[in-house]
């Protein structure tokens, strides 16, 4: 068998991300990801990514990674909550109750991770100015 036969198509699609990544400028980090040890990068933007598993967080301490966690959680709920607003009025089968519940979530979702994020303003606030 030779090694072209041996190699896996997976690890082949992770070589390309990786490469695809170099590429595009990122930089190859020394910290690995947690959950399959394959090497970091960092984008332009400042995002860490794993070429497997997307956005990763590196974390020194433990309130950052419990902040990270609840930031997580509240980025979940805000998806949740769109997509239960998008539901609603799609099918319009909840009252206007069942979507003014969804939007509050949304809205108090949103006001949370602003200020986790460091603005202390909400979205409208700075899309107002």
């Amino acid at each position: 068998m030779s090694l072209s036969e041996r190699r896996r198509p997976e690890n082949q699609d992770v070589v390309k991300k990786m490469a695809d990544l170099l590429r595009a400028g990122a930089a190859m980090l020394s910290e690995r990801c947690p959950i399959c040890g394959l090497p970091l990068f960092r984008l332009k933007s400042g995002e860490v990514v794993c070429p497997v598993h997307g956005r990763v967080y590196i974390v020194k301490t433990e309130s950052e990674a419990t902040r990270i966690t609840v930031q997580g959680v509240l980025e979940n709920l805000e998806r949740i909550a769109a997509e239960e607003i998008a539901k609603a009025l799609e099918k319009r089968s909840q009252g206007l109750d069942g979507l003014v519940r969804w939007l509050d979530v949304l809205e108090r979702t949103e006001r949370i991770l602003s200020i986790m994020q460091g603005s202390g303003k909400t979205k409208e606030e700075e899309r107002k100015g």
